[in-house]
């Protein structure tokens, strides 16, 4: 077992991975899972009228999601050190 891990970013890493996972969901499976998330009644209605908009918007999140989520694997030492891992920790901490 290697103790150097920093066993909260592996938690933070888990959760954003999570919350990328869902809002792909609500691509997939449209209105009910927007309103369900709270993404509100315009997103869902756009989703049903067949717009790009939803899935945009909720790529763009699912994207900064996945980066955060590789963001925390670095720093915890999971994977190899990406560019400015201390700086954008702790931005995303701010965030």
């Amino acid at each position: 077992m290697d103790y150097t891990r920093n066993y909260f970013l592996l938690a933070a890493a888990t959760l954003s991975a999570l919350a990328s996972a869902l809002h792909l969901g609500c691509i997939v499976f449209g209105a009910t899972w927007y309103r369900f998330f709270g993404a509100g009644e315009r997103m869902a209605r756009l989703a049903i009228a067949g717009s790009w908009y939803p899935a945009v918007v909720t790529s763009a999140i699912a994207t900064v999601l996945a980066v955060w989520e590789l963001y925390a694997l670095s720093g915890a030492g999971v994977i190899p050190r990406l560019p400015l891992t201390r700086t954008a920790l702790c931005i995303i901490t701010a965030i």
